[in-house]
Formats: structure tokens, C-alpha cells, sequence
């Protein structure tokens, strides 16, 4: 069967955004495709790997988040962008910047007002 690449990938960028911590597996099922129609479709639409794509989104996420000044517990962080076990969120974060969520969260409060507030380098998410 053949795909329109852009329009999977739009549908795949929509999910995750709802949901950055789903899984291929997770997405497969529930847009009814192959996990390797969706690689694919992410690799075509931006020369990254579905977990890249992830990471990213799950960081741009985060980042808004602790940029708008929520104050909640990273645990309810955790469960807001999706996550089961705020461990698993943590690692996700640190493997993606470097940073825990609490240190990460610091780095966007210290900022001076004005400034943009972002404190890891993320490409363009719009532009994917």
C-alpha cells in the first residue's frame, strides 16, 4: 500500500505532541500502519529517527512548559506529557540534554525576564 509521506507524518507529529512518550509500537497501532511506514515517514519528512523526532518534541514540550513558570511537581510533569513513572521522564529528559528536569527547570527560571527562554540548543520543531 502506498502512503502520502506528508500527510502520515502530520498525523504522527499531531500524536506526539499530544503524547511525546508514545512508542512506535504505540503509534502504529494507533494510526494503523506499519512501525516501518512510520520510520520511514519520519526519515523522508525530516532525515531523523523516530526516537530523535521524539526526543525532540518531548523537549520542546518541556521547555514551554518550565518557560510559562509551571510550578508543578515533576511527577505531575511527568504525567502530563504522557509518562507513566516520573523515572522514566527523568531519563528521558537527561538523555536528551543533558539535564534532569529539576536542573533543567532552574536553567529556565534564572534567565532574565526578556530574555528567550529556552536553555538547550533544539532545532526547529515548527519546521519539521
Amino acid at each position: 500500500m502506498s502512503y502520502d509521506h506528508k500527510q502520515l507524518f502530520d498525523s504522527i507529529s499531531r500524536s506526539l505532541q499530544r503524547r511525546p512518550c508514545a512508542s512506535l509500537g504505540d503509534l502504529s497501532r494507533e494510526l494503523r500502519v506499519s512501525r516501518r511506514t512510520i520510520q520511514m515517514a519520519v526519515g523522508i519528512a525530516t532525515g531523523k529517527k523516530f526516537k530523535d523526532l521524539r526526543l525532540l518534541i518531548l523537549m520542546a514540550k518541556v521547555n514551554t512548559l518550565f518557560a510559562s513558570g509551571q510550578t508543578s511537581a515533576i511527577k505531575e510533569l511527568a504525567f502530563e506529557v504522557g509518562y507513566k513513572s516520573p523515572c522514566s521522564f527523568t531519563r528521558a529528559v537527561k538523555r536528551a540534554c543533558g539535564l534532569t528536569p529539576r536542573e533543567l527547570r532552574s536553567s529556565v527560571k534564572i534567565q532574565l525576564p526578556g530574555q528567550q527562554a529556552t536553555s538547550i540548543s533544539l532545532p526547529e520543531i515548527d519546521s519539521l
